[in-house]
């Protein structure tokens, strides 16, 4: 029962993420009242919790931080977008190298059936990041003499890194809201996935799926 509930709970959550924008301005005087105002300037604040910062940790923070900080967020929360699908595909299809068991476990056995793979991981990560660094952060000759780490150029839009292949980016500003707010939600909520299911998985062992319609041994 509790896996259906929680089941239930995510998809409520994941709609959410795409209820129009103009939704997450519409809230009564008792949710104002117990989620104050966005102060950030930053999107994704939508219903029921509308600004949720419990622990004010945006209080007295600049806006470079701020962007700094929404970078963070929604780079992490694409790549558990991303470990979501990889995670639940290993489990539900056949490796083809072999490999079974809990998707957690994957990493440490693919060594010995394919010990190139995390050089080719390292590889293509160390490469997003210097093509990330190199086009929307500033460059080390405007930082050197500062007393500071560099920051997110002030014309770099956080987690905007221009690649776009299929075209899906609208170019009217209210609609680029709305596909903003529903990556971060869904990001949001793979996070928290992601980690629920590293949590299952190592207290008992098991697939994430025997828990739902899998039969494991």
């Amino acid at each position: 029962m509790i896996y259906q509930v929680a089941v239930a709970f995510c998809l409520a959550l994941s709609a959410s993420a795409f209820a129009p924008a103009a939704r997450a301005n519409t809230r009564s005087s008792l949710q104002m009242s117990l989620f104050p105002e966005n102060p950030t300037g930053l999107g994704g604040v939508v219903a029921p919790t509308g600004y949720f910062d419990p622990l004010n940790l945006a209080a007295g923070k600049d806006e470079a931080t701020l962007k700094q900080w929404r970078e963070a967020e929604i780079k992490h929360g694409r790549v558990c977008m991303l470990a979501a699908v990889g995670l639940l595909t290993q489990e539900i299809t056949k490796n083809p190298l072999g490999i079974d068991g809990p998707a957690i476990d994957h990493f440490q056995l693919v060594d010995d059936k394919f010990p190139e793979f995390w050089v080719m991981v390292l590889t293509l990560c160390a490469f997003i990041e210097a093509w990330t660094i190199k086009k929307v952060w500033e460059p080390r000759a405007e930082t050197k003499n500062l007393d500071r780490f560099a920051r997110l150029r002030e014309d770099a839009a956080a987690g905007d890194y221009g690649w776009d292949p299929l075209g899906w980016y609208p170019e009217d500003p209210a609609a680029q809201e709305v596909i903003k707010t529903k990556e971060l939600q869904n990001g949001r909520l793979a996070m928290l996935g992601v980690a629920g299911i590293w949590a299952q998985e190592l207290s008992d062992g098991k697939e994430i799926l025997c828990h739902f319609q899998k039969v494991c041994e």
